[in-house]
């Protein structure tokens, strides 16, 4: 049980890192929270939740066919660690950015409820670096010997944080402390959370070559 809990903490920590950092999903929520308030925010961060469990599964079950190849799956855990090294490494060397540069004045007319999802799922399906950081997360996570209600719990723990989490944004960026501080401190946190793959990439990387 130990060595699931350890599988566990290093996917939930992984993923955690790659969530704090504003990517095309964070703009998405913070455009339509802005114009059109939380509600339509919600609906948005539900329809990219949605698009990431498609690719979570479609990852899951892709390992779960593989994982028998010791070769190959071995493989696949050298270059998903590389992968987090390289994502480390971006988030390392980023730029502060204004996040809240552009006022956007909120519009009074009513969008239909599917525009708010299909704005988010979309946005999620069609960003290919999604399918790689599922399959990655999968790869460095889950052992041979590893049972599938566990692979299972952990897909679930990957959605709903993503749901959670861009919830979560929504509140932020329609509260002006919150606002402040983001504009603030944003590219401190993605410079943490950059070095914090890094270290958790070199480590499984390391792991799996040594063993």
């Amino acid at each position: 049980m130990e060595i699931y809990l350890m599988g566990f903490l290093a996917l939930a920590l992984a993923h955690f890192m790659a969530l704090l950092s504003p990517g095309v999903d964070f703009f998405i929520i913070l455009s339509n929270s802005s114009k059109y308030g939380k509600l339509s925010g919600v609906i948005t961060s539900t329809g990219i939740a949605i698009a990431n469990l498609v690719y979570i599964l479609l990852a899951l079950f892709g390992i779960t066919l593989i994982k028998n190849n010791e070769f190959i799956f071995t493989i696949i855990k050298i270059l998903g660690s590389v992968y987090l090294l390289y994502i480390g490494f971006l988030l390392l060397k980023s730029q502060k950015r204004d996040l809240f540069g552009e006022k956007i004045e909120k519009k009074k007319n009513k969008q239909d409820i599917l525009k708010y999802f299909s704005m988010g799922f979309f946005s999620a399906i069609l960003n290919p670096k999604n399918s790689i950081f599922y399959f990655t997360m999968f790869s460095i996570s889950i052992q041979n010997s590893t049972p599938f209600f566990v692979q299972s719990f952990y897909a679930a723990w990957m959605f709903f944080a993503v749901l959670f989490w861009d919830i979560f944004i929504v509140y932020l960026v329609t509260n002006k402390k919150s606002k402040n501080f983001l504009d603030k401190h944003s590219n401190h946190i993605e410079n943490i959370s950059g070095f914090i793959l890094f270290c958790i990439g070199s480590s499984i990387l390391l792991n799996t070559i040594i063993t």
